[in-house]
């Protein structure tokens, strides 16, 4: 046997450090199948730096989006709304470029 972490280990921490255990068991456990499922999907990468924040504004936007329109696939959806607001968040924080001669 080996001491290697499992992937379950994974699941757990990320869903830890992403503050699942601060909403009601209802969206903890939505919140919980959507991490695992992206988790085997191919943005385990993305998923892996999900935070606190991440997840309030993926649920503002998928409630912004439900209130305008209407979502014929939730869960999909939501998952979409979560990889968005990681992806967009890294570029929020990247440095601006500057070009040599620009003040």
């Amino acid at each position: 046997m080996t001491d290697r972490p499992t992937d379950q280990y994974y699941i757990e921490k990320i869903c830890e450090v992403s503050g699942t255990c601060y909403y009601e068991d209802n969206m903890r456990l939505v919140l919980e199948k959507v991490i695992e499922e992206l988790f085997y999907s191919q943005h385990q990468e993305v998923i892996c730096n999900l935070r606190p924040y991440h997840i309030s504004r993926a649920v503002f936007k998928f409630r912004e989006a439900k209130g305008k329109t209407y979502v014929r696939n939730t869960k999909q959806y939501f998952k979409a709304c979560i990889l968005s607001a990681i992806k967009e968040m890294e570029l929020d924080n990247l440095e601006p470029v500057v070009y040599e001669g620009e003040d």
